[in-house]
């Protein structure tokens, strides 16, 4: 397929090429520039004067959204959720799993495993475990009945039923056992969060030189800070090797909260998420995360007691989020959700970025931040 963008203000998302011009061939661009470009014979081209045009959006951790999850039984609802988030954007998705019952998780990751390797163009890339090593006196939405004990024998037969697609996951470093289980998992390329956890100040270094990248959904399902008994919020905005996952969504975090985090951590510290549940895009109602009741209303998912389950945000919202009401330019936003997860995946050579031999994996908004069309790996995925 060959096809060509014009018009639009191209985000690459260092800079901002206004009236720009994108050239795709064979599924990577062979064009990037201004007006001038030369459009080759034989190309369709697509005007997208007034519209917005930024690499395909990253999201590294998502639990489902457009009423389906990636823990249901069942491939459709893989499919589904796939299908939802390429209409948002998206083109590069951790599907997240959740703390079940020992057999039940590691059918999950069974199954979804085997739909991303049967489905090599799909958007889903790989797994985010959230859990199942969470400390239960900051559960969050999890069901502490599901939580297991951290061991390295648990965890291997997690990574083989991923056939080690497990990308991320979320532990809590302090509790018994989780530093083994980190050591175990760090050796085996996956990136580790801290989350869901009580840990000290101390525990977090110790997190850190054991293999802890990241830092999950900042400021939810972690102490509060305090400055005489400093945790998880002090570690991650003290230390540079902590990359910390934002869900902006004015929800979990208030915009002016998100503003001090852009200007302690930078824009190349924060990753976009949306931890997005099935109630994502969704009419307000009541629905379900890991067998326990959730109630949407105005895009806010919780549980009964009223903690948030999740989120029902995009990409493209979140991106809004930042620039209208946290002071962020819109190239840092787009940064965010797009190369800062490549580079967490180690992709970042092929995807993140709008640049001539890149993967076309892009995505066109308009003034409103809604998406207009998604493309991946060179071809439209979703057109409005």
């Amino acid at each position: 397929m060959k096809f060509a963008l014009i018009g639009g203000k191209i985000v690459t998302p260092f800079r901002i090429v206004n009236n720009g011009v994108i050239v795709i061939e064979d599924g990577v661009i062979s064009e990037l520039g201004k007006s001038d470009v030369a459009i080759p014979d034989g190309c369709e081209v697509f005007d997208v004067s007034g519209k917005t045009i930024t690499p395909g959006f990253v999201d590294l951790l998502v639990h489902g959204g457009g009423g389906y999850g990636f823990a249901d039984e069942g491939n459709e609802s893989i499919k589904k959720v796939s299908e939802y988030f390429l209409r948002n954007g998206s083109t590069t998705v951790l599907g997240s799993l959740f703390a079940k019952p020992h057999q039940q998780l590691l059918d999950d990751l069974s199954r979804l495993s085997k739909y991303i390797l049967e489905n090599p163009n799909s958007n889903i890339y790989g797994i985010h475990m959230e859990g199942p090593y969470l400390n239960p006196e900051l559960k969050g939405a999890m069901n502490e009945n599901y939580l297991w004990k951290p061991t390295v024998e648990s965890w291997e037969a997690m990574w083989e039923a991923s056939q080690g697609l497990i990308k991320i996951m979320t532990i809590a470093p302090e509790l018994p056992g989780a530093i083994e289980v980190m050591r175990a998992a760090a050796k085996k390329g996956v990136v580790l969060s801290i989350g869901h956890s009580m840990a000290s100040y101390d525990e977090i270094e110790l997190a850190i030189d054991n293999g802890a990248a990241h830092v999950t959904h900042i400021f939810n399902a972690m102490r509060p800070f305090h400055h005489r008994h400093p945790g998880v919020i002090l570690g991650a905005l003290l230390r540079n090797e902590l990359k910390i996952e934002l869900i902006a969504d004015k929800l979990h975090v208030h915009p002016a909260v998100m503003e001090l985090l852009l200007k302690l951590k930078g824009a190349n510290g924060i990753i976009l998420i949306t931890d997005s549940i099935r109630a994502g895009g969704m009419h307000a109602g009541e629905y379900e995360f890991a067998d326990q009741k959730v109630y949407m209303k105005d895009q806010r998912a919780y549980l009964e007691d009223g903690t948030l389950a999740g989120s029902t945000l995009t990409l493209n919202i979140a991106i809004r989020n930042l620039v209208e009401t946290a002071n962020a330019k819109l190239p840092e936003a787009v940064r965010m959700a797009s190369l800062n997860g490549a580079k967490v995946l180690n992709i970042e050579n092929r995807k993140g970025i709008l640049a001539v031999g890149k993967v076309a994996d892009i995505t066109v908004m308009n003034d409103n931040y809604e998406v207009e069309m998604t493309i991946i790996k060179g071809n439209i995925g979703y057109k409005k």
